[in-house]
């Protein structure tokens, strides 16, 4: 029982965490370029008017909630 409480909670863990950036993303898109700029220097500084940086960080929100949506459901249908 210790183990497969283990894995749900690593699990558990895992989809907060996706959840929790892909929101990120879709709110605060500005925010997020510019932490990952000022943090891993992987994505350009974004400015108030880059609409198309803010379009790409949502798309891939999105991305991410949606993967998020994919695991839960499959895990409710499996019956886990």
């Amino acid at each position: 029982m210790g183990r497969v409480l283990g894995v749900v909670l690593i699990y558990a863990a895992m989809l907060a965490a996706w959840s929790g950036v892909g929101l990120f993303m879709l709110i605060a898109p500005a925010r997020f370029g510019n932490l990952v700029h000022d943090n891993l220097y992987l994505f350009p500084e974004v400015t108030p008017r880059d609409w198309g940086k803010k379009l790409v960080l949502r798309m891939l929100g999105t991305g991410l909630l949606t993967f998020a949506i994919r695991l839960v459901l499959r895990a409710a249908h499996s019956g886990i």
